[in-house]
């Protein structure tokens, strides 16, 4: 009698379990709130359409596409391939090829993946950040404002406002195991004994008067309203 009643106990945890995965699934990640020349899943990306976690994310050439997450922004720049993926409340997106970018505080759930590194907002300050994806072990990534910080296997750095690096993931660090910790009070920057994951260039700097900063000032502060608001 007692082995039936933990099956059933434990049948029923799973179907509450299976139920909670599959209405996890059913939560929009975010809301499209601009949209030119984009596709979610390959169809026409509608004013506030949902988006989901697995869904694949494209702009065309001269596109955009622009998402509301929480109180927080993700972009597609044009001739950009990505989908959505969310783990441990985070939403992600993975940047495949071309460029995407936020605009966000650390608050806000939301960062960008690529094969070099994460990418997220740093503090609590706003900040705008971009990343154009090169190749499989190089990315450009760039801070318009505040501060912009990327971590990969426990490393981290952080991109100041106005800067901009190319940043080229070292020959030995695809497989790498994750390195020591850095000692409290590092600053962030993963210094110890381990080598070095990255090699950075600086690049040209952002700034006001940059075409980049031009397109981001007009894609995070004229936002459309699909609802009229």
């Amino acid at each position: 009698m007692k082995s039936m009643l933990h099956k059933a106990a434990v049948a029923g945890s799973l179907a509450v379990l299976g139920l909670g995965v599959a209405m996890a699934a059913d939560i929009p990640t975010g809301v499209v709130s601009d949209s030119m020349r984009a596709n979610v899943d390959g169809t026409n990306a509608a004013l506030g359409a949902n988006v989901y976690a697995g869904d694949s994310l494209s702009t065309n050439s001269g596109g955009t596409l622009r998402l509301r997450v929480g109180s927080g922004q993700l972009f597609l720049l044009a001739s950009s391939d990505a989908s959505m993926t969310q783990d441990h409340g985070r939403i992600d997106m993975l940047v495949r090829s071309g460029t995407a970018g936020f605009s966000a505080t650390d608050v806000d759930p939301l960062e960008i993946d690529t094969p070099v590194g994460t990418v997220r907002p740093a503090n609590d300050q706003h900040s705008y950040g971009q990343v154009t994806l090169i190749d499989s072990r190089q990315i450009l990534i760039t801070s318009y404002e505040g501060t912009v910080l990327l971590t990969r296997n426990g490393e981290d750095r952080l991109i100041e406002a106005g800067k901009s690096y190319r940043v080229t993931l070292a020959a030995d660090s695809a497989n790498a195991p994750a390195p020591a910790p850095a000692p409290q009070g590092g600053a962030g920057t993963g210094t110890g004994s381990h080598k070095r994951q990255w090699i950075f260039d600086a690049a040209i700097a952002a700034g006001a008067g940059g075409l980049g900063y031009a397109v981001w000032d007009i894609l995070c502060e004229s936002p459309s309203s699909p609802s009229g608001q």
